[in-house]
């Protein structure tokens, strides 16, 4: 379930909830406002181009990692 909670807010670019529900709430809230911090310099990199390939590429691979950390986090609780 945590796993679910990361992957589906996860399409519109919001992550953390599945940590949340796994009972770590701080990573989950660092996690959420750290992928924003990093979402804002990458649209900040589109006006020099190299945004178009650094924001994809970190969506990516928050929708594996994040889900899978959070799953574990789930697992050992």
């Amino acid at each position: 379930m945590a796993a679910l909670l990361e992957v589906l807010p996860g399409l519109f670019q919001v992550f953390g909830i599945g940590h949340m529900y796994a009972g770590n709430v701080a990573t989950g809230l660092f996690i959420m406002f750290g992928y924003w911090a990093v979402a804002f310099v990458n649209f900040l990199l589109l006006f020099l181009f190299i945004g178009w390939i650094t924001w994809p590429l970190c969506w990516i691979a928050a929708m594996i990692i994040s889900p899978l950390i959070a799953a574990n986090a789930c697992k050992s609780r």
